[in-house]
């Protein structure tokens, strides 16, 4: 599952500043038994990225309403969220960018980071 802006898509336009300059912010969650764990966590630490990179907020409500789509159903999986600036002029400078670009992905869990765990614990 891959949505862009809300759409369910696998294309970034070329002059978004994510593929020009890697200038966006993410985070990734755990979902289990379909709930995006820390949630409200999550979306703090993409307010506070935002705000650190001068990155116009994105639209809070259709972000918390996509990171759940995307868990919807799945009892263990990944949820990945990368805010870019969207797209620009071109050059550094960010003057006329528009608004910023919502990816939002979803990956199943990694079986080996339970054995990671495990193996962590057993080792104290």
């Amino acid at each position: 599952m891959l949505l862009i802006n809300g759409i369910d898509q696998n294309c970034l336009p070329a002059a978004d500043r994510a593929v020009q300059f890697g200038d966006g912010c993410f985070t990734t969650a755990r979902v289990r038994d379909g709930v995006v764990l820390m949630l409200d966590q999550h979306l703090a630490r993409l307010r506070e990225g935002c705000e650190r990179l001068m990155i116009t907020q994105p639209d809070g409500d259709a972000l918390r309403e996509e990171m759940r789509q995307a868990a919807q159903g799945q009892e263990s999986a990944v949820v990945k969220v990368i805010i870019t600036r969207g797209a620009g002029s071109r050059g550094y400078s960010i003057a006329g960018c528009g608004a910023p670009t919502r990816i939002v992905s979803r990956a199943a869990y990694p079986a080996h980071y339970n054995a990671w765990r495990a193996q962590a614990f057993a080792s104290r």
